[in-house]
């Protein structure tokens, strides 16, 4: 119990309010936009038109990678909490990081290709 935290730790604190603020109001947005203001229902034309403008893609690629970290962040958080050995912290933490990075990866690939696509 005499441990200190790092300075890691306080920054995955940080940043995981920050994107939890993102997400909220990401989500929100996402909700209004597409289940509360227009009567027709989603289809592919629908979602490229919505992506031939700059600002909805510029939203989805900070989307993106906001809730990919807001999910592997607070996943690490409860794996953290019962304090795993060193072997497995680290096995957990990089699987983590490569998943992260592939699945944003990916769906900047999706998101640009809708784009190209328009």
């Amino acid at each position: 119990m005499n441990q200190k935290p790092g300075k890691g730790s306080a920054y995955g604190w940080l940043f995981q309010r920050i994107t939890g603020i993102f997400l909220a109001f990401f989500l929100i947005l996402h909700f209004q936009v597409l289940h509360f203001t227009k009567d027709w229902k989603i289809d592919f034309s629908l979602v490229t038109h919505r992506l031939e403008s700059t600002w909805w893609v510029i939203f989805y690629l900070i989307f993106v990678p906001a809730g990919l970290f807001h999910a592997f962040n607070g996943a690490w958080q409860v794996i953290h909490d019962y304090r795993p050995k060193s072997g497995t912290r680290k096995t957990v933490k990089s699987l983590f990081w490569i998943l992260g990075i592939a699945l944003s990866a990916y769906g900047y690939y999706l998101i640009v290709t809708f784009t190209k696509g328009a």
